[in-house]
């Protein structure tokens, strides 16, 4: 991140903060669970282009978003992810996915916040299904382990949405590489009503004990999707929102 990224993200949130808290009706819950320093890696679900945003705009510290590399093929998104300073990192392994890695995990060890959408782009190109948090990607929880930092787990939870105008698919498919943009048409969603839920920072404590295996990772990921479930549907708050219920990531039950 560079002096005109910082320029570009904080005017943003200067300048269009206001605009979008009152246009989309944005609220938080818990954003004073953002630790003032210190590292940390911020996992969010992803339905809509306005996630990152809706983040932006309520927490008050600069996040590090990582974007896959597929968005920054688009001129006008590339754009303003280079304006903001967000990182890419692909995930089709090589130097490129290692050297990614390697940033990402550098910044958090040197206090910075990591912001990740596990999901990808699967929910945000699949608007339409029942479940509105899909799987997540496995390598944020790895991130997590090798930087040594805690996950701050958060949702962006729309209580009204609204469909944008068709997009008619063969469009997409030149910028997009997934399956739902190889036919038909498609429409994505804009939120009318936000709330941003934002976890208190968990301690990966006995996680980063034990030897670094797929088990281990696929544990954690696993407990940390749930926990995005839980707040995106508002449950377990006392547990996991206001800090009121003890919780161990390792030896607890999600």
């Amino acid at each position: 991140m560079n002096i005109y990224q910082m320029l570009a993200y904080e005017g943003m949130r200067t300048f269009f903060g206001p605009w979008l808290t009152f246009a989309f009706r944005i609220h938080s819950e818990g954003a004073d669970n953002i630790p003032t320093e210190g590292g940390a890696l911020l996992i969010c679900n992803h339905r809509s282009v306005l996630d990152p945003v809706a983040l932006m705009t309520e927490i008050d510290r600069y996040i590090h978003f990582v974007g896959g590399s597929r968005g920054f093929v688009v001129p006008t998104v590339k754009t303003l992810y280079n304006m903001t300073g967000m990182m890419k990192l692909s995930m089709k392994g090589g130097p490129s996915t290692a050297r990614g890695i390697e940033q990402t995990a550098r910044l958090m060890k040197d206090g910075e916040i990591v912001g990740i959408f596990p999901e990808g782009i699967e929910s945000f190109m699949r608007p339409d299904r029942a479940s509105k948090i899909s799987y997540f990607r496995t390598g944020f929880a790895r991130l997590a382990l090798e930087a040594g930092v805690p996950i701050i787990p958060a949702a962006v939870v729309a209580t009204e949405e609204v469909k944008l105008p068709e997009l008619p698919a063969k469009v997409l498919n030149r910028a997009i590489d997934h399956p739902a943009a190889r036919g038909g048409s498609m429409r994505f969603v804009l939120y009318k009503r936000v709330v941003v839920r934002v976890g208190k920072p968990i301690d990966l404590g006995g996680f980063l004990e034990q030897p670094l295996t797929k088990t281990a990772i696929d544990t954690l990921s696993g407990k940390i999707r749930r926990i995005v479930i839980k707040l995106y549907n508002g449950e377990d708050l006392e547990r996991f929102v206001e800090g009121k219920v003890p919780f161990d990531i390792f030896t607890d039950r999600v």
